[in-house]
C-alpha cells in the first residue's frame, strides 16, 4: 500500500505527556520519522492527562481536526469509534500484516463493529514497587499469594513501616485497588461486566471486594490522609522506609529517582483465589486517525512507521514501557507474568477503571473510592457507587 503526500506537509499529532522523559521520547520519534520522510514535519500538541481528556472531544468533533491522536484502548475507544469519529484502519492493518505481529488480545480490544481503529505502540503493567534493601533487611521476599502478602504487611508494620502508601491527590490511582481485588476475587469476565454497568455495585460479589479492601484498611496497612499527595509524591515514602509498597503502573519508571532506581523492584498483585486466572491491568497506548483528519495519507505513513518493531523497541525503551509488537525486544526490567496478557490465545485484557467504564462512572467512582480509604464503609460506598451506575448507564437500561 502506498500513500501519496504533498511536499512539506505538516502532520499535527496530539500526545498525552506526563513527564519530561515522555516528551523527549516523542521528540526523538518525530526526528527519526522526519529523517525518513523529509517532506513531512511533525507538529506535536502535547497536554497532560486532565487537559487531554477534555480536548480530545473538541478535536474529534471540530470541522478540521488533527491528523493523529494518542488515545487509550478500552471502552472509551469503543465509544468514540461507535460515534463514527475515527477512521477504520482495516486496510492498513492488512497491508502491514499487523494481525500476525500483535497479540489477538490487543487486536480484540481495539476492534469495534468488526473494524479495527488503532495502532498499539506501548503497553505497561501494574504492580507493587518496593525497596529491595528494606525487604532484604527484614528477610522479606516478594509475595505471590494473598497469605504471603498479609505476612509481608505484618512484618513491615511490626518493624515500624506502614505497609502501603497511595498517592490519592489525583484520585485515579486509588481505583487500581478496586480493579485488582475484583480481578483476583471475581475474575476478568465479572470485572468486565461491572465496568460495562451490567452488574450492580450492591451485588454481594462487589461487596466482597470492598470487604477485602476494608480488612487491609482496618489493619492499619495504609498510610492515612494521603489525599493531599499525588502518586509521584508518594514515592519518597518508599525511598525513606516510611512505607513498604505502592501499587502503580510502569509509568512510575520515569519518576523513580535515578540514585534510587537500582534499589527499587516490582512484583505483580498476589493471587487471592487459586481458581481465578491471573489477569493483569495492562493499559494499552494507541494512535488513531480521526475521521476529520485533513492529512490522512501522511497520518497512515506515520502509523506505518510507528508500527515497525525497531521503532516500537526504541520508543518504549525511552518511555519505560513495553512494545506490543511481537518482534520487538521487551523492556528487560519487567518480567511479564507467565499467565498474563500477551499470550496469543488470551483475548481478555483489563485496561484500567477510568478506561474500561463510562466517563461519569469513572469520574465519580474514583471520588467515592477515595472516600472509602478514609471511612472504610462498605455499605455507604457500594450504595453511592450504585447510584452513579444508574445515572452513568441510564441509556443502557441497566439492571437496578
Amino acid at each position: 500500500m502506498s500513500f501519496k503526500t504533498c511536499a512539506e506537509e505538516t502532520l499535527n499529532v496530539a500526545v498525552l505527556v506526563a513527564s519530561k522523559g515522555q516528551r523527549m521520547a516523542y521528540e526523538h520519534l518525530a526526528i527519526e520519522f522526519e529523517k525518513q520522510h523529509p517532506d513531512i514535519h511533525i507538529n506535536y500538541l502535547s497536554q497532560n492527562d486532565k487537559h487531554y481528556k477534555h480536548s480530545i472531544h473538541q478535536w474529534l468533533t471540530q470541522t478540521k481536526g488533527l491528523d493523529v491522536l494518542y488515545w487509550q484502548a478500552g471502552l472509551r475507544l469503543n465509544q468514540i469509534a461507535a460515534q463514527g469519529l475515527l477512521e477504520p484502519l482495516d486496510e492498513l492493518w492488512q497491508a502491514q500484516h499487523w494481525q500476525k505481529h500483535f497479540p489477538k488480545g490487543i487486536q480484540a480490544i481495539i476492534r469495534q463493529d468488526d473494524h479495527i481503529y488503532g495502532l498499539p505502540y506501548s503497553y505497561y503493567q501494574w504492580g507493587f514497587y518496593y525497596k529491595k534493601s528494606l525487604f532484604s533487611q527484614l528477610n522479606i521476599t516478594a509475595p505471590q499469594t494473598w497469605a504471603e502478602f498479609i505476612s509481608v504487611c505484618e512484618k513491615l508494620k511490626s518493624s515500624g513501616v506502614t505497609p502501603i502508601v497511595v498517592g490519592g491527590k489525583g484520585l485515579w490511582p486509588i481505583a487500581s485497588w478496586f480493579d485488582y481485588l475484583n480481578l483476583r476475587i471475581n475474575g476478568l469476565a465479572f470485572h468486565q461486566q461491572v465496568m460495562k454497568g451490567h452488574i450492580p455495585y450492591t451485588d454481594v460479589r462487589v461487596r466482597n471486594v470492598f470487604s477485602k479492601w476494608k480488612q487491609l484498611i482496618d489493619l492499619g496497612y495504609f498510610i492515612p490522609t494521603m489525599n493531599n499527595k499525588n502518586w509521584q509524591e508518594a514515592l519518597p515514602y518508599i525511598y525513606r522506609d516510611i512505607a513498604g509498597m505502592t501499587l502503580l503502573g510502569n509509568f512510575a519508571e520515569q519518576h523513580i529517582a535515578k540514585k534510587r532506581s537500582d534499589d527499587i523492584a516490582f512484583f505483580h498483585f498476589p493471587q487471592i483465589d487459586q481458581n481465578i486466572p491471573l489477569h493483569e491491568e495492562t493499559p494499552i497506548e494507541i494512535f488513531v486517525i480521526p475521521k476529520n483528519a485533513p492529512n490522512k495519507a501522511a497520518a497512515k505513513l506515520f502509523l506505518t512507521f510507528v508500527g515497525r518493531p525497531d521503532i516500537q523497541e526504541s520508543l518504549n525503551e525511552e518511555l519505560g514501557y513495553i512494545a506490543p509488537h511481537n518482534q520487538a525486544k521487551k523492556n528487560p526490567y519487567y518480567d511479564p507474568h507467565p499467565n498474563i496478557e500477551m499470550k496469543e490465545n488470551n483475548r481478555g485484557l483489563a485496561q484500567y477503571y477510568d478506561r474500561d467504564t463510562a466517563e461519569l462512572m469513572a469520574i465519580e467512582g474514583v471520588k467515592i473510592m477515595s472516600a472509602f480509604l478514609n471511612n472504610a464503609d462498605v455499605e455507604l460506598t457500594t450504595h453511592n457507587l450504585e447510584e452513579v451506575r444508574l445515572q452513568a448507564f441510564a441509556d443502557d437500561h441497566v439492571q437496578p
